[in-house]
């Protein structure tokens, strides 16, 4: 073994705080660069230095968890959830020494110093008093919740918090005053937001309040409670605190599986919408595969309810259904064709699926039929042309059978979402200009830009416009591979406009210059290509020529505000 060969780094050390990836459990991971040497090596020395510190710190009866991936390993340990950093501690520390023993180098703690000082560490993190609570919780089948900072019971109406410097005595506590409420997560590469906005006009109409939470912000009812990133523990901890909430639909992103597990257990639904190559690289999820496995924990969410939770795949999706057979759980599937094997299959043994037939959205359970609405129905459809919302209904459609919804409040909220900045914004927004069509859409990987261009190229009109502009942390064949998916389109003009808060390392004109050689190759003209300094001057320029019956698509990602501002004025 050649020492000046092997690098060893670390790339991530973060607590886990659900059901994860590698497993059912609380604890600590760590990401890992590994070259120059065997990485199973690498594990097995890690092994070793982990089960010493978790017996030396008397916790023998936690779990050691690896996966080892293309360019490294992922190692995690099982801990007590009131240890959690302590964890994370005694997870580097064994890290440390299995780089010091492999790269012969001198350690600069004893192992008798690291177990003294993970002791002290320990000690001074962990809370009996909480883990008593959250036992007596478990026994009791009460839900509950618990952060750094407070511990509740129940979620919705009967939640109460305190906080975790302030806990009650159990003696005190009316065990059955606290109850869950129906509960969903939505996952998937493209389309999760869309559904949890379907979903939450679906739940309104059945007279349920709706509490949501999304990568765009966390809702209750009407109200929004904060804009951003909301599709972690934090948002739905702040959801199912909320007294208002009554039925909870949680947009679970891979992000937030990664980095901290799923939020909660136990929820009577899930639906994973899609898998598709998107933000590969992260946290050692370098393949389509790996991300589909990713996705596909939320299913374990649906371990401790496997008599009545349901998982909602779609059957047109190659990566779920091959996914599928590993997964334990009741399932329902979801396909724009009736045909599709995965679908008749599971129809036949009683199952429950939804599919298109004849244009219409059709849902069966155990071989009773519903025909819940006519494609053109759905506004966001755009009469059969968007054939990925088509999808998005299919599967929310699913999602709220599971959630047993009537099909009268399914049929009334689908054929009131629109596709507006007011029902689903940054998807697939209709604008009138000129009396010609405008589409804004944030898509930002491969899939989600067929889509759009799948959609319209779908659409009739008298002259096509498109608008591209990609973030420049994405390598070149990514945004050449976006450029040649939409431009599948088939554009007369196309518009490519700079990102400058997005440039991320790239020089002024990198970006729409790859745009442009691409359309060039695609068979443009370079009279029919404009190259924009911002999205809102690319807006500008093709809203400028626009005429009657015209279509253009305009892919936005910054100047929102100020593109939907133009479009509503010219309107």
């Amino acid at each position: 073994m050649n020492k000046e060969k092997i690098k060893l780094s670390l790339d991530d050390n973060r607590r886990l705080t659900g059901k994860n990836l590698l497993s059912d459990q609380p604890g600590a991971i760590i990401d890992a660069f590994v070259s120059g040497i065997d990485k199973q090596v690498v594990v097995n020395v890690w092994l070793t230095y982990a089960r010493q510190f978790l017996e030396a710190v008397n916790w023998s009866d936690e779990q050691t968890f690896f996966r080892i991936f293309e360019d490294g390993i992922t190692i995690a340990i099982s801990a007590p959830l009131d240890a959690l950093y302590a964890a994370c501690d005694l997870n580097e520390s064994a890290w440390q020494l299995t780089c010091d023993e492999l790269t012969q180098t001198n350690s600069e703690e004893s192992i008798s110093a690291a177990i003294a000082r993970l002791k002290q560490t320990i000690a001074a993190e962990v809370d009996p008093k909480l883990l008593e609570l959250i036992q007596l919780s478990k026994s009791n089948d009460i839900v509950y919740l618990v952060d750094d900072d407070e511990f509740s019971l129940g979620y919705g109406t009967t939640a109460q918090s305190w906080p975790i410097s302030a806990l009650p005595d159990p003696l005190t506590i009316n065990w059955q005053q606290y109850k869950p409420i129906p509960l969903a997560f939505v996952t998937g590469t493209n389309g999760k937001s869309t559904c949890v906005r379907i979903m939450s006009k679906i739940i309104k109409q059945a007279g349920q309040c709706c509490g949501v939470t999304s990568t765009d912000f966390i809702r209750v009812g009407d109200n929004i409670i904060d804009y951003g990133d909301y599709s972690g523990p934090g948002g739905a901890r702040m959801l199912l605190r909320h007294p208002d909430t009554e039925t909870a639909i949680l947009e679970v992103a891979r992000g937030g599986i990664l980095r901290r597990g799923l939020p909660i257990d136990n929820v009577d639904a899930a639906l994973i919408t899609n898998i598709a190559e998107d933000h590969l690289g992260q946290y050692g999820i370098n393949t389509v595969a790996a991300l589909a496995q990713a996705k596909a924990v939320v299913a374990k969410g649906l371990s401790n309810n496997k008599t009545s939770g349901k998982l909602v795949l779609n059957a047109d999706d190659v990566n779920l259904v091959a996914l599928a057979p590993e997964l334990l759980v009741t399932k329902c599937w979801f396909s724009l064709h009736e045909n599709n094997e995965i679908l008749q299959q599971h129809k036949k043994s009683g199952g429950a699926v939804c599919f298109v037939r004849k244009q219409h959205l059709v849902y069966s359970d155990s071989d009773e039929e519903s025909v819940i609405i006519a494609v053109n129905d759905i506004p966001m459809t755009l009469n059969g042309a968007a054939l990925h919302n088509i999808q998005n209904a299919l599967g929310a459609i699913t999602l709220a059978k599971c959630l047993n919804i009537d099909n009268k409040a399914i049929k009334i909220a689908l054929s009131n979402f629109a596709s507006n900045i007011e029902d689903n914004p940054g998807r697939g927004n209709q604008f009138n200009v000129k009396n010609a069509e405008v589409i804004m859409d944030f898509a930002h990987n491969v899939h989600s830009m067929a889509a759009m261009a799948v959609t319209t190229a779908n659409m009739k009109a008298k002259r096509k416009f498109l608008m591209l502009s990609h973030a420049g942390d994405r390598t070149n064949n990514e945004i050449i591979d976006m450029t040649k998916t939409a431009l599948k389109m088939k554009p007369d003009f196309i518009v490519a406009a700079e990102l400058v808060p997005y440039l991320r390392g790239r020089k002024l004109g990198e970006v729409p210059q790859l745009v442009v050689d691409t359309a060039l190759a695609f068979g443009m003209k370079r009279s029919d290509i404009y190259v924009a300094d911002s999205p809102y001057t690319g807006a500008k320029n093709i809203v400028d020529q626009l005429e009657e019956k015209d279509l253009a698509l305009l892919m936005v990602l910054a100047d929102r505000e100020e593109i939907i501002e133009l479009l509503l004025d010219k309107a």
